[in-house]
Parts: structure tokens; C-alpha cells; sequence
């Protein structure tokens, strides 16, 4: 017996396209009784995530190739032994149940354009933009690009997960510049990575609770911060200066800014003033968000609190890395 999980980064996923993805992958290969649906049980995790748990006889690449045959972009299947020591990385992405207590909350946002707007969007060589949201009191930090996709249509959906990672960078904080060669590791609230290396390496430590800190052991200055998980893989979202000998705390929120813009970055690249006509929502009391896009008229939300609309060349620095009283109120909060 073997459990298969179905990832997919763009767009939804649910058993049924799971099913039509193993019957395709049974045709491809001639032996449609090794790819039977019947034999498997499905979990849903969440909109992106599927698992099949069943006989161990599927053909990881065929499903795969199958998913993308399908029209089924960007279809990723992990297959693990039903024996197999599984990483803590692959138990994230398991479903959370009594025997696995370890499973990632997801958020997501749903945007829903018309026609005419994506085949605008698709000639014109747009880009889909994410960035996300930190609390702290830490001085010199700025929002990077967290998550980059030429891959939308009618329905696209962006989906993350409750698992953070805290990391540091020799890469200078400059403006448009990238931050590159990370030492990671995966942390959450309450902890606290010790810098112990002028190369950045260390070790993750009990930390103060309701924040993520670094704390620089060393003499050598370097840039930090913190990692989350968009599309199955975990991409800085900010960069602060980390001093010789300084600590920086930060409190990763559930505010996330949409931008589709033409300017060509990468992940990593930092951002100070907002590409095009964005749009910040909150989903503090939701895990799922919908709004809409048109290429005219904008972005739309119907209004309510939890979103609002950033203009062109807005200065996104304060917007996305709060601070102050704001970080104050937070770590209160999650004591309290």
C-alpha cells in the first residue's frame, strides 16, 4: 500500500480530477487495472491538494504527464511507501487527522476576470505578483516578491500554508535587487534562529512566543527574514538588515498584495513602490477571499473592510511591513 499526494500550484484540485488523472495515466500505459480509481481512498486537503491512499503500483511521471495532457497545469505527485520514513516538509502537506496532527492550515484568494481581460492579459505578457504582510520593530526592512505566476484564467486561485521558515542572505537590501543564497530552516511562532556562522548557518532555538526572531551571534552583518509556503514551495517575503550581534523579531500576518504587472522579476526581488493597480486583502478573519479583476475597470471586492485598493507607484513599504504600535498590539494579543 502507498500514499499518493496530488499538489497543484495553479488552479484547483479535487478527487474527481484526481480520478480523471489516474484513468488517463491507465490508458497511456496500456493497464488501466493498475490505475483503477476504485482501488484508491481520497482526501481532500485543501482546493490544491488531493491524497490517494491505496496499491503502490502507479508510475509517478506517468500521472504527471497525465495531469498535463488533461489540461491539469502544474499537477505535482509525491508517492510515499506506506513504511517510508516521511520528511517533516512531506508530513506538511498530509492531511491533518488524529494520526497526523501536523497539517498546514492554507489560505487562499479566489480571482475571477472575464474573458477578455485574461487574453488580454496573456498577450500583453502579464505577470500575476503576491506579497505578504509582517509585523516588527525592526528598522531597514522592505516587502520582496513573494509569489510570481504567468499561469491565470477565468477562476485563479493563490493558495499558502501555515509553515514559515526563517532565514539569512549575504545579498544587500538595494532597491530592485534580488535576495539570493538563503540558509533556511523551519521555524514558527515562538522560535528563534541563532546565527552562529558569519555565513549565516546556525540553529533554530526556543524564541519568545507570538514572533519569529534571528539573532546574530556574530560580528558579520547580513540580511534575514522570513519564509512562507505558496505553491508547495517556501519564498522569502521580506528582508531586514541583520547587525553584528542584533536580534530581529517579526510576526508574519495574513495581509497579501495582488498586482498584475509587465515589469519582469523574480521572486526575491525587492519592492518599494507598487508596480501597478494592486489590491491589499485581509483574510485576519477568513482563510479564503474572493475578488475580481478587470483589466479596465480594475480590481473590485464589493466594498467590504478587508480589501483595499493600492495605486500605481504607491510607496508599499509601510503598507506591508507594519510596525510600531502595530507590532506592539499583535505580540500583545498573541500572549494575551
Amino acid at each position: 500500500m502507498a500514499l499518493y499526494i496530488f499538489e497543484r500550484a495553479i488552479g484547483t484540485l479535487d478527487t474527481n480530477k484526481v480520478k480523471e488523472i489516474l484513468r488517463r495515466a491507465g490508458e497511456d500505459v496500456g493497464h488501466p487495472d493498475d490505475y483503477d480509481p476504485a482501488d484508491y481512498t481520497y482526501t481532500e486537503i485543501n482546493s490544491k491538494s488531493v491524497s490517494a491512499d491505496g496499491p503502490g503500483s502507479m508510475a509517478v511521471n506517468k500521472l504527471e504527464k497525465a495531469a498535463t495532457e488533461l489540461g491539469f497545469k502544474k499537477v505535482t505527485v509525491t508517492h510515499l511507501d506506506a513504511d517510508a520514513k516521511v520528511s517533516e516538509k512531506t508530513m506538511a502537506r498530509v492531511p491533518r487527522t488524529a494520526d497526523n496532527p501536523l497539517g498546514a492550515t492554507s489560505y487562499g484568494v479566489t480571482i475571477i476576470m472575464p474573458q477578455a481581460t485574461v487574453e488580454a492579459l496573456s498577450t500583453g505578457t502579464y505577470s500575476l505578483y503576491a506579497f505578504k504582510a509582517v509585523q516588527t520593530n525592526a528598522g531597514g526592512g522592505v516587502p520582496l516578491v513573494w509569489f510570481k505566476s504567468d499561469d491565470f484564467g477565468l477562476n485563479t486561485d493563490v493558495s499558502w500554508e501555515i509553515q514559515y521558515q526563517a532565514y539569512t542572505s549575504r545579498s544587500q537590501i538595494v532597491p530592485n535587487g534580488q535576495i539570493t543564497g538563503l540558509s533556511s530552516y523551519a521555524a514558527d511562532l515562538g522560535q528563534k534562529l541563532e546565527v552562529q556562522t558569519p555565513q549565516g548557518t546556525g540553529n533554530v532555538v526556543a524564541g519568545t512566543e507570538g514572533n519569529i526572531s534571528i539573532e546574530n551571534l556574530t560580528s558579520s552583518p547580513m540580511t534575514c527574514g522570513i519564509s512562507e509556503v505558496v505553491g508547495g514551495i517556501a519564498e522569502p517575503l521580506c528582508a531586514f538588515p541583520l547587525y553584528g550581534n542584533g536580534l530581529d523579531a517579526m510576526v508574519p500576518i495574513q495581509k497579501v498584495m495582488l498586482t498584475f504587472s509587465t515589469k519582469t522579476v523574480n521572486t526575491g526581488t525587492v519592492i518599494e513602490k507598487a508596480y501597478s493597480q494592486s489590491i491589499l486583502i485581509d483574510l485576519t478573519s477568513a482563510t479564503h477571499r474572493e475578488v475580481a479583476f478587470d483589466i479596465n475597470e480594475g480590481w473590485s471586492w464589493g466594498g467590504f473592510s478587508w480589501g483595499a485598493a493600492i495605486r500605481p507607484s504607491t510607496n508599499v513599504v509601510p503598507i506591508l511591513i507594519e510596525g510600531g504600535d502595530s507590532f506592539k498590539s499583535h505580540a500583545i494579543t498573541m500572549l494575551g
